[in-house]
């Protein structure tokens, strides 16, 4: 177990840079940036929309450090110790926003899970590029949004408030996905 947790960068990386990026955001809130959009004049995005990246980018880095050698002939079922640190990380961070009192952070900590599940849905054709597809996500919310802040298409999912259900519900069901195939993925990624 406690290589695992070392190769696996949990306490270095991935828990440092949960910490520091629910920080920022509980300390940021709910500011707004103007950002060039191809559909509206002057389109207005919520800065939490880029928080979540630090966080997914450690858990992409952290899935990715392996011991190949040893995780091919390990007795015990490493995806799914996976599995449970990033749930662990999701859940960290709605524990982090929900200590903090804040809404905006607990919109972070879902879109944590959302952009999470993406990753992890393309990491068995992607590998290590994996990490670029939230962010692709982000700059197609960004750009090609259609309606102004602070209504945004439903379709975007990240600039959606706290309470919004449809985001939640879309959160889960691209998390769950997405751990079902890291459980099912092979070994090999490296």
């Amino acid at each position: 177990m406690r290589w695992w947790l070392k190769t696996r960068r949990t306490f270095t990386v991935l828990t440092t840079l949960t910490v520091v990026s629910m920080g920022l955001t509980v300390w940021i809130g709910g500011e707004y940036v103007q950002i060039p959009s191809l559909f509206s004049n002057s389109q207005q995005a919520v800065l939490t929309v880029f928080l979540p990246v630090p966080v997914v980018a450690a858990l992409s880095l952290s899935l990715d450090s392996r011991l190949t050698a040893f995780e091919t002939t390990a007795v015990r079922f490493i995806p799914a110790r996976d599995a449970l640190l990033v749930l662990a990380i999701v859940l960290g961070c709605l524990l982090l926003a929900g200590a903090a009192w804040s809404a905006t952070g607990v919109s972070v900590a879902r879109n944590v899970g959302f952009l999470t599940g993406l990753m992890l849905m393309a990491r068995p054709w992607a590998r290590q590029a994996a990490v670029t597809i939230p962010v692709i996500w982000i700059a197609l919310v960004v750009f090609f949004s259609q309606r102004p802040y602070p209504d945004p298409d439903p379709w975007t999912v990240l600039p959606e408030p706290a309470g919004a259900a449809h985001a939640t519900v879309a959160a889960l069901v691209v998390l769950a996905a997405g751990l079902t195939v890291l459980l099912r993925a092979r070994q090999e990624l490296s």
